[in-house]
């Protein structure tokens, strides 16, 4: 009797009308309930509805008041944060499998199968990944979920690598050999074998991409310049364009360079043998010649040819550098041609050093930190490694490469893969004025700062190297890093422009196509414009692959670096070990304090700071904590903290400061 009954219907739409709804991402507690996390506030989630939802579910639901107390009942589904997913095997009393997640606040086991293509059998404690099934909101039904890949044994010493590869959906393999590989030649090779070409490297490197000559210009008897033949790996000699390598490497992108080892873009056999530029052996190359006056000015643009170059030695960087810095009992070139080459690449480096920091930008020296492990994968020590002159010898090199690519592609090929940074975020804009000014400024020099750093001139990037230059001098890191988080992510663009974080207005690499799909790409265009061949545009789908690539890349290399810091640092606890630190980063729970020794990153809740929460003031625009309204802690300040926990589980690691 009730069926189209208009008034029931109409009752019901009231009844609707007058519900609110919310929509947040659901934040669990150590206790039964939860919280939703609003946009501009959050509701209790009482522990039955948190039945249906898991941490991290973005839903809607509907606000139900009782007094002054506000909760919500769940409504429905928009967005499960569970999809795919990282797990460890569980039985429960009944020996029935489920999966305890692998993330630091998804605390209930999931029950779950096994899908008919993964063969292992399943013990508690093995590495699986697995897909969600059924979730409450979505069929109502309970949480379920299926095993649909193997990852690896509880005891595997390697979890952190094979585990963190799954989890991003990497390779953990290299790229399969073909039985045979040809050379496929368009191009006429010019024979620079005779050329006395040498590369610096790490000693373990079988990969090696580039090869330096370097001879003065001379006119009239005197010096007036440098002549810098770059002779980089020529992969896309051997690999065909649709080929199933090429498939493989525009799919990878980038070698995956791991604590321990490495997994390569191409086939070891290419990689590590018939592209590498080995001593002894002529290999096919991509060369540049670069021209310069003394000061390090390009006088003129850059010829590529196709050529074949001989490598007469493989150098070592900290044998170079000891070499060229006058260390003690140093190691000693071999010969007068390696001596030779040495002193004169070391001679064009100071100049081409001096010419960016007069017309770029250089890199701030921070130290690279690099685990030191035994043959089980254990961490033996973690130590940090600068750049020397040698490393610098091959960076400045290669920029100075790359810039010449650019500017040829540019030129020619009016396309490219593009290296690009367009600095501060344009929305930034404003606060980074306000904060420099607040900064920098002074009763004198205000007006003149308040144009300095306009928008305007903040987005080009004449205005952006100035005052990237105004606070190099600045004593203290806090400048630098709180600028940092203005800036916007670099880019891969198919047309040129500037790279703001370099100081330079073109770039666009070439030099290491055994590692890098984008300069495979560009060896490609480089040829074609040789070839006087069509040239297509670089399609869209190419620029955002690699840019994904990159960033799956970079959280791996942090996944694993965290699974490691923590295995490191765990047997410290009981010597309650203290650390020289530096604040990373300061958030609404607490400190992030990174150690200067050894990278590792130790988080400082705010309770353990000061006791009276209602004391304490998180500033977000200043990266500060102010307690009883006096700034306390800020970003770049150095502190000392006292290591009291380590989590494996959730590679947690927790301090006090002292």
């Amino acid at each position: 009797m009730f069926q189209n009954n208009p008034l029931l219907a109409q009752l019901k739409q009231q009844i609707e009308a007058s519900k609110e709804y919310v929509e947040g991402r659901v934040k669990a507690s150590d206790k039964a309930f939860g919280f939703l996390e609003c946009e501009k506030k959050a509701y209790f989630i009482p522990p039955v509805e948190m039945k249906k939802v898991i941490h991290g579910d973005m839903v809607k639901a509907v606000v139900k008041r009782d007094g002054d107390k506000e909760s919500v009942e769940i409504d429905s589904l928009l967005e499960p944060v569970l999809d795919r997913f990282v797990a460890q095997v569980r039985f429960n009393k009944d020996g029935k499998l489920q999966l305890a997640v692998d993330h630091p606040s998804i605390k209930q086991n999931i029950s779950a199968n096994t899908h008919k293509k993964v063969t292992e059998k399943l013990e508690s404690g093995d590495w699986v990944v697995a897909q969600l099934k059924t979730h409450p909101l979505r069929d109502d039904r309970f949480f379920f979920a299926q095993v649909t890949q193997f990852i690896c044994k509880a005891d595997d010493n390697f979890a952190p690598w094979w585990v963190t590869l799954a989890r991003h959906e990497q390779p953990r393999e290299p790229v399969s050999n073909e039985p045979n590989y040809t050379l496929h030649d368009e191009l006429a090779r010019e024979d620079l074998s005779s050329l006395y070409f040498t590369t610096i490297d790490s000693p373990s490197t079988q990969d090696m991409d580039d090869a330096l000559y370097i001879e003065p210009l001379m006119q009239a008897e005197a010096q007036i310049g440098w002549r810098l033949v770059v002779a980089i790996a020529d992969p896309t000699a051997y690999i065909p364009l649709n080929s199933n390598i090429e498939k493989a490497a525009r799919q990878r992108c980038f070698t995956n360079y791991l604590p321990g080892f490495n997994i390569p873009m191409l086939p070891r056999e290419l990689s590590d043998d018939l592209c590498s530029l080995v001593p002894n052996e002529k290999r096919p190359a991509l060369v540049a010649y670069i021209t310069t006056d003394l000061e390090g000015n390009l006088t003129q643009e850059a010829t590529f040819t196709s050529a074949w170059v001989e490598s007469k030695a493989k150098l070592a960087y900290d044998n170079v550098s000891d070499y060229l810095e006058g260390v003690e009992n140093a190691w000693q070139p071999e010969s007068d041609e390696v001596k030779q080459q040495i002193d004169w690449l070391h001679q064009f480096t100071q100049a081409r050093i001096q010419w960016r920091a007069k017309n770029a930008l250089l890199f701030k020296e921070s130290g690279d930190y690099k685990f030191e492990l035994a043959e089980d994968g254990e961490v033996k020590d973690i130590h940090v490694e600068y750049r020397r002159i040698a490393n610098q010898i091959i960076e400045e090199s290669m920029i100075i490469a790359n810039i010449c690519c650019a500017r040829f592609l540019a030129e020619h090929a009016k396309t490219g893969i593009f290296n690009t940074h367009s600095g501060f975020d344009p929305k930034n804009y404003e606060a980074v004025r306000a904060f420099l000014l607040s900064t920098l400024g002074t009763e004198e020099n205000i007006a003149e700062l308040t144009q300095r750093y306009s928008p305007e001139r903040l987005a080009t990037l004449e205005g952006y190297c100035d005052m990237r230059h105004d606070i190099e001098s600045f004593p203290e890191n806090y400048l630098e890093l709180r600028l940092r988080r203005y800036l916007t992510f670099a880019e891969f663009k198919a047309e040129v422009a500037p790279h703001f974080g370099l100081g330079i207005s073109h770039y666009a690499t070439w030099t290491s196509p055994i590692r890098k799909y984008g300069d495979m790409v560009n060896h490609r265009l480089i040829k074609q414009v040789l070839l006087n061949q069509p040239i297509q545009a670089v399609e869209e789908s190419v620029l955002a692959r690699l840019q994904e690539a990159r960033r799956q890349n970079r959280l791996v290399e942090r996944d694993i670096a965290d699974w490691l810091y923590a295995r490191y640092l765990q047997p410290m606890v009981e010597q309650a070990v203290e650390f020289e630190c530096e604040i990373a980063d300061v958030s609404r729970g607490g400190l992030r304090a990174k150690v200067i020794a050894n990278g590792a990153q130790i988080f400082v809740p705010f309770s353990t700071i000061h006791s009276n929460k209602d004391e304490i003031e998180f500033r977000a625009e200043e990266l500060a904590l102010y307690i009883k309204g006096e700034k306390a802690y800020q970003i770049g300040q150095a502190v000392k903290v006292k290591l009291t926990e380590v989590r494996l589980d959730t590679r947690s690691i927790v301090g006090n400061l002292i």
